[in-house]
This record gives structure tokens, C-alpha cells and sequence, in this order.
């Protein structure tokens, strides 16, 4: 005969989520927001899409702090500079740490990532290795890898300019490989760039991280696949595989090239050297990091870059004229120029601001009660930096909806405004180690492209300009969508310019 307390097991299942519930909620005077609904709190307010745009938006009404929770998870956005930099940058030894990223980290095997690894020893080592490879003396070391993949880049763009989308990605796909393993990128097709791009493929599939359902519920990812509702914690097949084999199949290819002593110098053979072989784990996941970090936030750039132009004439008129005045017809751009094309580099920083790549970046968590503007911030809160409406703040940046490069003039009596690229890359000891690195890629491109070629709308069938879309696919990295353009050399010297740099 059953035991009259099993009776109880079905009410003691409803109490325990509850009892926690209540027990974690803090004390103290929060950040408005949304009101929550009991027990579940804000899960519906949470926007699964483009969600940036929805916390700006709740700026308005809120504020610069805004305050969630979801089954008693607690985050706090961020919508303003001025916070970002008080709080992750000021107090980064509590800001510094990560959420629990379950879906990304447990579920799909990016744990290995220093960038969802939690602030520890480990975490300060492996970015020290970044850093030590990034940092600003050593980055003309990379030049000549950069133009000459710019050069090929210019080539390809004279014999299939339709696919220019391929070829820009084929690019910075093959910077950041030669970079990262020392392995010339080819074509699209190039085996080590199909393996990485099903790697780098995963973070997708996890969507924006942070932000899966499951990182909201961990035990959900135990709930067997044939209980209604499981399909929640599915990922497409293969994908944990997909990176596995990304994160061993280069490295473990460059280690073979070492030993038979045809390796390229890159990133794993000095780290491997600097090592002396002793920190596999974490050469070999931060060489995947250089690959992954650095190719999807480099290409958004970049297209944002072609398209703002293109949709821009007269922007791109104005940037051929100084390159003109400095360069002349002779050459193509190097980065000796760089600091003599000062409209250009406007251009590149409205290029990161309009775009803003990464709009919200990844989450951190705060270690330890905190308090800002009279407000209690409450430990283990997952601290998200809104980055989109930083950037497009318009207390910050006037008209902030419009491209307008002019917005960083200086000189003449201009006060140019807040330098985007403090928000761009990050804050605090979580803030990009390749940031100066890929703002190098960005303008190399930038300038070659643009001294090249002269870049217009397609037309239709009557001979009128096919407006551009400027909307963007709204990802955790956002890319605008492509467009039909016409793609023609700027002047007769450009064609011998173009085919000498390549066969050089």
C-alpha cells in the first residue's frame, strides 16, 4: 500500500522552485525595469530577437540601469557609456567575471573559449598570451600578411566582382588563418576553412549567448529528447563535433609541420616555443579564439564599411580625393599612409560606431553586492553592456541614425565626439586583445578597395540606381545584407597596380 507521503512529492516539486525564488531575491532599492510576473519573473519581457534595440527603447522610460529577472536569474543592462566605463572598467576586479553560459559552454563545448571562461588564473593566462601577441609593438610585424591578402583580395575583385561578398570573406578568413596557424587561404573551398567555418558555425547555433533557454533553466538539458517540449535544448546534429574537430584538426596540423620543420611562424608555433609544449589546452583554444573572435566581428566591419560607402557617394568621392592628394597614381595604400588620411579614418570610425558589430558583446557578472547612483546591484547578476545603444546614444552622438563620418573632424574649430572604438571592443580586462589588430585589417581593406576601384549601385532594367537595403541580419554579430553593385577600377593605372602587387 503507498505510503500516504508520496502524496506530497507533486507540492514539494512546486515549493522547492519557489522557496529558492523567494530566497534569492535581493534586498535592497533595484534598477527599474518591466514588471516581473511571480516566480517567472521578466522570461516574456526578454525580447529573442535584436534584443538591444528593445533595452534602448526601455532606456527611454527606465533609464540608463534596467533590471530583469528570469526564474530568478538577475541581470542589469547597461544602456549608457558613462555606466560601462564607471562600472566594468573602474570596478573590473567585481565586473570581470562571466555568467554560466550552459547552452554555449556545456551543451555545444565552447568552455574551452577564453571568451565565456570565467575570470580566474586560467582566464589571466591565456589573455596574457593575446595580449603578448597583439600588443601594439608588434602589430607591424603582421603587416606584409594583411596586404598581401588585401592584394589578393584587389585581384579577385577585377575577375569576379559580382562576388565580392566571397571574396572580402575569403580575405579576413585568410588573415585571421594565416595569423592564427600559418596556413595560406586559397580559395573558399580551402579545406581548413571549411572545417573552421563549421566550428565557428556552433556560435549560431548556441544563439547569442546568454540567451538560450537553458542558460535561464541548466537542468533542462537533461530532460530526455522524447519528453514534450525537449526540442528546446537541441542544437542541428553535429555540432559539437563541427567544433571539436575546428579547435584540434588546425592545431594539431601545425604541431606535425613543426616537427618536420615546414611550419609557417604564427601564432601556435611562438606560443608553443613560449610554452616550451607545457599549456596544450590553452594554445590551442586561444588559437581558436584568434580564428573565431576575429573573423566574424572583422568581417561585419567590413561590410559595413562597402556598404556604407557605396550607399554614400559622396563619401567615397571625398575619401579617393585625399587618397589622391597623399598617394597619388603610382601605388597602391600602405600603412605608412595611415596617419596622413585623416577623412578616411572618420570614415572608419563611423564604420564601427553606425555598425556596431557586436552589440551587446558577451554578458559579465558581478562577484559581490554593488551599488551605483543609489541603486543596489546584486551579486551574481549578469551584467549586460548594450553596446548598440551606446553608440547610437544621441547625447552622445547627434543624429545618431545617420552615417556622418564628419562627426570625428577635428581641427577648424570642430570638437570631434566620443571615440567609438571605447565602446566598440569592450570594457575593462574583458576588452578585445586583438582590437588593434583588427582595426588595422579594417582600414587596409577600407583604403585599397577604395583606391581602386570606384563602387556604385546596380541599376535596373530603365538605367535607375537599385536603392540599398541598409537593414542588418540581427545576430549576436550583426551583417548587413548584401547588395548588387557595379565594381569598376578607378583609372587606367589601377589594372597594372593591382596585377604587379599580386604577382609580387
Amino acid at each position: 500500500m503507498p505510503t500516504p507521503y508520496l502524496n506530497y512529492v507533486p507540492w514539494l516539486l512546486c515549493a522547492v522552485p519557489l522557496v529558492y525564488v523567494i530566497a534569492s531575491r535581493p534586498r535592497g532599492k533595484l534598477p527599474p525595469g518591466p514588471k516581473p510576473l511571480p516566480i517567472l519573473g521578466n522570461i516574456f519581457n526578454v525580447p529573442a530577437d535584436a534584443a538591444w534595440k528593445v533595452f534602448q527603447q526601455w532606456g527611454q522610460k527606465y533609464g540608463d540601469l534596467i533590471y530583469l529577472e528570469t526564474l530568478g536569474k538577475k541581470m542589469v543592462v547597461l544602456n549608457s557609456a558613462a555606466a560601462a566605463f564607471e562600472l566594468l572598467d573602474k570596478r573590473s576586479s567585481i565586473y570581470s567575471y562571466r555568467p554560466k553560459f550552459t547552452m554555449a559552454n556545456e551543451v555545444i563545448g565552447w568552455k574551452f573559449s577564453l571568451t565565456s571562461m570565467d575570470y580566474s588564473e586560467k582566464s589571466k593566462k591565456q589573455r596574457k598570451y593575446l595580449q603578448s601577441y597583439f600588443q601594439k609593438g608588434r602589430l607591424q610585424d603582421y603587416y606584409g600578411i594583411q596586404i598581401k591578402e588585401v592584394h589578393q583580395l584587389l585581384n579577385d575583385f577585377l575577375n569576379d566582382p559580382k562576388a565580392y561578398r566571397g571574396h572580402i570573406r575569403r580575405m579576413a578568413a585568410g588573415i585571421t588563418m594565416m595569423v592564427a596557424y600559418g596556413h595560406k587561404v586559397e580559395s573558399e573551398d580551402d579545406e581548413f576553412l571549411a572545417i573552421a567555418d563549421k566550428g565557428v558555425a556552433t556560435i549560431e547555433a548556441a544563439g547569442a549567448i546568454g540567451a538560450h533557454i537553458v542558460d535561464f533553466v541548466p537542468w533542462l538539458r537533461y530532460i530526455p529528447d522524447w519528453f514534450p517540449g525537449a526540442s528546446i535544448k537541441n542544437v542541428p546534429p553535429g555540432t559539437r563535433e563541427n567544433l571539436q574537430t575546428f579547435i584540434s584538426v588546425p592545431y594539431e596540423r601545425v604541431k606535425q609541420r613543426m616537427i618536420e620543420g615546414t611550419a609557417t611562424p604564427c601564432y601556435v608555433t611562438k606560443l608553443i616555443e613560449e610554452t616550451k609544449g607545457s599549456d596544450d589546452e590553452g594554445v590551442r583554444g586561444t588559437a581558436a579564439l584568434v580564428y573565431s573572435g576575429g573573423l566574424d566581428t572583422t568581417l561585419s566591419s567590413m561590410m559595413t564599411a562597402f556598404t556604407m560607402i557605396v550607399a554614400h557617394p559622396l563619401v567615397q568621392a571625398r575619401i579617393q580625393a585625399e587618397m589622391d592628394l597623399v598617394i597619388g597614381r603610382d601605388r597602391l595604400p600602405d600603412f605608412s599612409d595611415k596617419p596622413r588620411l585623416p577623412y578616411l579614418q572618420c570614415v572608419i570610425l563611423e564604420v564601427l560606431r553606425w555598425g556596431a558589430a557586436t552589440p551587446v558583446g558577451t554578458p559579465h557578472r558581478v562577484s559581490q553586492d554593488d551599488e551605483y547612483n543609489g541603486y543596489l546591484i546584486p551579486a551574481d547578476s549578469t551584467i549586460m553592456a548594450n553596446q548598440w545603444a551606446m553608440l547610437h546614444d544621441e547625447r552622445v552622438y547627434p543624429e545618431p541614425s545617420t552615417f556622418n563620418p564628419d562627426r570625428f573632424l577635428n581641427g577648424e574649430g570642430r570638437t570631434p565626439q566620443n571615440d567609438p572604438r571605447d565602446v566598440a571592443f569592450g570594457f575593462g580586462r574583458r576588452i578585445c586583445p586583438g582590437k588593434d589588430f583588427a582595426e588595422n585589417s579594417l582600414w587596409i581593406t577600407v583604403a585599397s578597395i577604395f583606391y581602386a576601384f570606384k563602387i556604385s549601385p546596380a541599376v535596373d532594367d530603365k538605367g535607375v540606381p537599385i536603392t540599398i537595403d541598409l537593414e542588418y541580419r540581427e545576430h549576436g554579430v550583426r551583417h548587413p545584407k548584401p547588395f548588387e553593385c557595379d565594381i569598376l577600377p578607378r583609372n587606367e593605372t589601377s589594372v597594372d597596380l593591382i596585377h604587379a602587387a599580386f604577382e609580387a
